[in-house]
């Protein structure tokens, strides 16, 4: 179906029109011609290329090319006969772009008559050269002088405006001063008018205030912005996409341009471009777009005039959200615009046209629809050096007829002889459909949603000679690139993507019902990538469930959002481990206090030898108290940052800061420990000994599972040469030389991941290294409870506490404890 670059030849269920070419599938019923192309579609097209078919001799010949020469006679489908010579070919339409008053209706209308040749003179109607009348187009003397030429007050030729481009591509409106009035999606055809860019996402180009508009907008009064911030600043659409060749913005592809250059002045002088600019525009590069691919990103984006470096320096890693998101995606979080959300082909009202759903309206019982416009949602974009980044997209579904295999559209025409007859419905459908009983179809009755309508409507398609005529749906994603909005009105609060409910995987509405139960297919676009999956809610509708999973055998274009991403069986199992050390606490605790109070053996703990040692240095105590705040507030703000919506209350940005802070602390006070330790022999204390080691680990073992309840001394001797017993030292071991390591490691990665992505990459990248980081910080935060309770299990609760706070313990004697009758 989509058998040459643009829009000719391309199928698209919005237009529900296709253009039968030559090599058609064989069995295949013809729809559209080539004449009847250019009358439906020339609005759309600046003539010229296909618009010019027939300037060929051998073209107008009906014998080399019938679909070319012939258009599709609207009641028997055979193809009858074009008069090219009289139709003449549609030129080149330089008035549409370079005049001031370009007439665009005159020139529609001559497109949709057949009078191809005078469509271009019809566009100079309101300029007062030509007239027309009903024996034709005719000239106005007084607009030209004695040598024949066009007076320059009537015709000025200029470059492109915006309302130029506008006449084909969407609502543009530069007047800030006369309130804007236009309609939308829902308020007539859908698919009348040339404002597809408006139509399909909501876009109007306008410096406008919203609040100063002329529309019926949801809280209006509140919207300050305008609707688009370039337009505001007197940024045009020719500032971005210019001629390829205009020397002011032309810039050589990095394929070509000499290495050793930063800049090449040989380029076209202004006086040679203004004899002859291109007509070959700098262009994005959207997902439904197949004109001039070699052409695809030759415009310069947003990063190319602003300078992020100076800028955003309130959003952490600003290099990592820059190559995960385009400026769009933050910058148009909202279209305030309604645009097409679902096309259903598969029934038609008492007009022949579809059930068309609209987005961001909603009708009012008096007065003009409410216009509350729509959230884009974002889908990964192939960007032009080879990255991906997110950006905002509508989404639009279409459910349609199909026959023969491969599948073919149903012609408009045979859709409409199977539905209609007469004036009114076909009877046997009105019955069927007719809920009522009333004799009229309403909207909400124009749906198949059983498989007796689906039945019905495929036996009248199979009566006209469709073979196998059935429903086929597909979903296109259309591209959001303008109603920019500024610093103050984008997205800017953290949370907004980094929680659970995340912009990042926010569905989208894609139809309030299912026709004929048919999911559609999700159609990957020029340079979109599409990935979620469809789901049906309790009430039939459909939405399109955005994933941050890429491919999911390749794994291919996956993002990891912290605060949202999260792997389920990581949190389970720190969660319990934790939970565990804490009942094993609560249960150890317990025991060893009903043991001293109430037990069958008590004994007696007062007065035992103790004698008072210095067990600790300035230094050690001021490390270990430090780290152990350090410790903490890394798991508090880690908590956060892992579950942010469990604590809106915090600022996800500075909790992001201070956890940075924190870590970069723990890393320089352990270093500096570290340096103590090996230089003043100190290290030994956590070198467990070979000699005698696993003998004496069973005693302590022994002691922390039975003797400790029967008040039986420790079985090591607490000294300042040996601080700690042969379990600590395995603990402690492990923490310092294995846990420590690689909480330092994989959080110094997931920070470098902007620096250093190539080796963050190479280690499984976010996906990989965050769960790993969550893992260690649940047994991290296990370690902290065990070691607080371990720290009560000296000769009393807190002497082991007070020890490291004041530098000096009371360390036992070895007298026995006497039994207490």
């Amino acid at each position: 179906w989509d058998s040459s670059p643009g829009l000719f030849g391309r199928w698209n269920p919005l237009t529900y029109r296709t253009l039968t070419i030559t090599g058609s599938e064989e069995g295949a019923i013809a729809d559209m011609t080539t004449p009847e192309w250019i009358q439906l579609f020339g609005a759309l097209h600046v003539g010229g290329g296909p618009a010019a078919v027939g300037t060929d001799g051998e073209l107008l010949n009906a014998s080399a090319d019938p679909l070319v020469s012939s258009m599709v006679d609207p009641v028997s489908g055979e193809l009858t006969a074009w008069d090219w010579q009289q139709s003449g070919i549609v030129e080149m339409n330089c008035f549409l772009c370079h005049t001031a008053t370009p007439d665009n209706d005159a020139r529609v209308a001559a497109l949709q008559s057949g009078d191809f040749a005078w469509a271009s003179t019809a566009t100079l109607t309101a300029t007062g050269i030509v007239a027309s009348s009903t024996d034709g187009w005719s000239y106005e003397g007084a607009a030209f002088d004695e040598d024949g030429n066009v007076r320059l007050d009537y015709l000025g030729v200029q470059d492109p405006t915006d309302e130029n481009c506008g006449a084909c591509h969407g609502i543009v409106h530069s007047d800030a001063r006369t309130p804007l009035v236009a309609d939308f999606c829902g308020d007539g055809d859908p698919t009348e008018g040339a404002a597809w860019s408006t139509l399909t996402t909501g876009q109007i180009f306008s410096p406008q205030r919203l609040a100063t508009t002329g529309l019926n907008l949801s809280a209006k009064e509140s919207l300050s912005r305008s609707w688009d911030i370039h337009a505001e600043r007197v940024v045009g659409c020719t500032d971005c996409h210019y001629s390829l060749n205009n020397p002011i913005y032309y810039r050589e592809s990095d394929a070509s341009q000499p290495s050793h250059l930063l800049f090449d002045p040989r380029r076209i002088d202004i006086s040679d471009y203004l004899e002859r600019p291109l007509h070959q525009f700098a262009k994005g590069q959207s997902p439904q777009s197949g004109l001039a691919p070699e052409f695809d990103n030759s415009l310069r984006r947003c990063e190319s005039c602003h300078n992020i470096e100076t800028t955003h320096d309130w959003l952490p890693y600003k290099e990592r959200h820059t190559a995960a998101l385009s400026c769009e995606t933050c910058h148009v979080p909202q279209l305030y615009a309604p645009a097409q959300q679902a096309v259903d082909w598969t029934v038609l009202d008492a007009s022949g046209n579809p059930v068309s759903a609209c987005r961001g309206i909603e009708a009012t019982s008096s007065g003009p629809n409410l216009l509350t416009g729509y959230q884009p949602v974002l889908l990964p974009r192939e960007n032009g050096d080879g990255t991906t980044s997110l950006a905002p997209h509508n989404l639009i579904s279409a459910w349609y007829w199909v026959y023969g295999e491969p599948a073919q559209p149903v012609p408009l025409r045979l859709l409409q002889d199977a539905w209609l007859e007469g004036d009114g419905y076909a009877p046997e459908l009105l019955d069927l459909f007719d809920a009522d009983g009333n004799g009229a179809l309403a909207e909400s009755e124009l749906r198949i949603d059983d498989e007796a309508k689906e039945a019905a409507v495929a036996a009248r398609l199979g009566q006209l000679g469709l073979e196998n005529p059935r429903i086929a749906a597909e979903v296109q994603a259309y591209s959001v690139s303008h109603n920019v909005a500024t610093g103050d009105w984008a997205t800017q609060d953290c949370q907004s993507c980094h929680s659970n409910d995340s912009l990042v995987t926010t569905p989208m509405q894609l139809a309030s019902y299912i026709p004929g139960g048919v999911m559609p297919g999700i159609l990957a676009g020029n340079g979109t990538a599409i990935r979620g999956e469809l789901t049906v809610d309790d009430e039939g509708a459909l939405y399109y469930q955005p994933q941050t999973k890429g491919d999911r055998e390749s794994g291919a274009g996956s993002i990891y959002v912290l605060g949202h991403d999260n792997l389920s069986w990581v949190d389970w199992f720190g969660a319990l481990a934790f939970l565990g050390t804490l009942g094993g606490v609560a249960l150890h605790g317990g025991i060893r206090f009903f043991a001293m109070r109430y037990g069958a053996h008590r004994y007696a703990h007062h007065d035992p030898e103790l004698r008072r040692v210095y067990m600790y240095g300035v230094y050690e105590r001021f490390w270990h108290w430090l780290q152990t705040l350090v410790i903490l507030g890394l798991l508090f703000t880690g908590l956060i940052i892992h579950k942010p919506d469990m604590f809106a209350i915090f600022s996800f940005r500075h909790v992001v800061l201070v956890h940075n802070v924190l870590a970069a602390i723990l890393v320089i006070n352990a270093a500096l420990s570290a340096f103590y330790h090996l230089a003043s022999g100190e290290i030994q204390q956590f070198i467990p000994r070979p000699r005698g080691f696993f003998d004496q680990a069973f005693e302590q073992a022994k002691f922390y599972l039975g003797g400790i309840f029967r008040g039986e001394e420790h079985p090591t001797v607490k000294t300042r040469e040996r601080k700690l017993n042969p379990l600590q030292q395995l603990t402690y071991f492990g923490l310092l030389n294995v846990l420590l390591p690689l909480q330092v490691i994989t959080g110094l990665l997931m920070w470098g991941a902007q620096r250093w992505p190539e080796i963050a990459a190479a280690l499984g990248g976010l996906p990989g290294l965050a769960p790993f980081h969550t893992l260690i910080s649940w047994t991290l935060a296990s370690f902290v409870v065990m070691h607080v309770y371990l720290t009560t299990t000296g000769h009393t609760a807190t002497a082991n506490i007070k020890a490291m706070i004041m530098g000096w313990d009371e360390v036992e004697g070895p007298t026995q404890p006497q039994e207490v009758s």
